[in-house]
């Protein structure tokens, strides 16, 4: 495990002393996003905001940093006790830590979070990187902002078990070729909305109400909003990928996403019952080339999916007479061995990281490489291969003990 770094700056200071966080114009920190070049977005859903910061000059390039071994199926624990390292920056005990999201910045690899400093409406928001195996606090005072209203939002509201609706104002955020896709709640009774924002932003922006046939329910639905998405091209068609809460598997071409209109997506597939998606990250499979989508799950083992198979998916049984369907179901879904996944995102073709809790100790929370295309790192495992004198089918012990920088 890497040391967090003890000079902190002067916005770090004040936040670990009780002072203002870093940037007063964050009143929370949820979904995060990266541009094609430097900007970071950040979904401030108590505020109903999208912040963008162009952090330039703050990107550290991360390529010298080791992250496992490819070839060997080894990955790298960047960080054990990652709330702990957290807390240390932060000035609170580790309870007191929230990670909500991470994303990374794929031209230097550097990884972000965004973090809340406690819990409930009083929570402070922050921003932390991982800067070549240490943290550091961003300084988003120093960046460029400039910021974008989702609408109306719910304020007091809440859900059937107490749950703020305030923080589904904004639940994912993506950016595709010159625009914010951004999928949340409203204020409305049709509350599921897709907003779309060109960025940089205008005055403009242009938010779709979407139904969904919701085959757990058997039943139409309007107020579940997106929890997880992509923007794919299926046959050259910009296509948006979404995964609902508890968990249909829906595609709408981005082309029926306009101003004031009450789409209806196209259920295309089924998780399973009980769960909540995570992520869902494209990737390419080195391999064969394939291009495919991974998601990731509360509940459930994460899954991949690919664009071919996400084209081809026609539309689940939907309508009067149709049974719940209970089960994973519809487009074709390969499981990934990735239980205790927190959050999740690409590093480059040949590595993933996560925010997990520990194979061997589900207290300790990681921040942890794993090798693509499995998404599978040996070491979580004790297996034939791994004893003195075994079978070794695959080659892997004529590498030499991986060894870190």
């Amino acid at each position: 495990m890497k040391l967090t770094k003890s000079i902190l700056t002067a916005s770090a200071l004040a936040l670990a002393a009780g002072g203002a966080v870093q940037a007063q114009s964050l009143s929370s920190a949820g979904a995060l996003a990266f541009d094609d070049a430097d900007t970071l977005f950040v979904g401030d859903a108590k505020a109903g905001l999208v912040h963008a910061f162009d952090l330039g000059d703050a990107l550290a390039d991360q390529s010298g940093y080791q992250l496992g071994r490819a070839q060997t199926f080894e990955g790298r624990t960047i960080f054990n006790n990652l709330d702990v390292e957290i807390a240390a920056i932060l000035g609170v005990e580790p309870e007191q830590v929230v990670i909500n999201d991470m994303v990374v910045h794929k031209p230097s690899k550097q990884i972000f979070l965004s973090v809340h400093r406690g819990h409930g409406p009083d929570a402070e928001a922050v921003i932390v990187s991982v800067n070549n195996g240490a943290l550091e606090l961003v300084d988003l005072a120093a960046a460029d902002h400039s910021s974008m209203s989702v609408g109306p939002v719910p304020t007091s509201a809440t859900l059937e078990f107490g749950q703020p609706l305030n923080t589904r104002a904004i639940t994912d955020i993506d950016y595709y070729q010159g625009e914010l896709l951004v999928a949340g709640v409203s204020n409305e009774e049709f509350s599921s909305k897709l907003r779309r924002m060109p960025f940089p932003f205008t005055d403009e922006m242009s938010t779709s109400s979407i139904e969904i046939w919701h085959a757990v329910h058997a039943q139409y639905e309007t107020r579940a909003p997106i929890i997880t998405q992509t923007v794919a091209e299926l046959d050259g068609v910009a296509t948006l990928i979404a995964i609902y809460a508890c968990t249909p598997i829906v595609k709408i071409p981005l082309s029926e996403l306009t101003d004031g209109a009450e789409v209806k997506g196209t259920m295309i597939g089924e998780m399973g019952f009980g769960n909540t998606p995570l992520d869902i990250v494209p990737y390419v499979n080195a391999w064969d080339g394939s291009s495919n989508v991974v998601v990731t799950n509360t509940n459930r083992s994460a899954a991949s999916l690919s664009i071919a198979g996400l084209t081809a998916a026609e539309a689940m049984p939907e309508g009067e007479g149709v049974q719940p369907v209970f089960s994973v179901a519809g487009v074709d879904q390969f499981p990934l061995p990735m239980s205790g996944t927190l959050h999740l995102d690409t590093l480059d073709e040949n590595y993933a990281v996560v925010v997990r809790t520990s194979p061997e100790d589900p207290r300790n929370i990681q921040l942890h490489t794993i090798p693509l295309p499995f998404f599978f790192d040996r070491a979580d495992h004790v297996v034939e291969m791994n004893f003195e004198g075994s079978p070794d089918p695959f080659g892997y012990k004529a590498a030499p003990p991986l060894e870190f920088n």
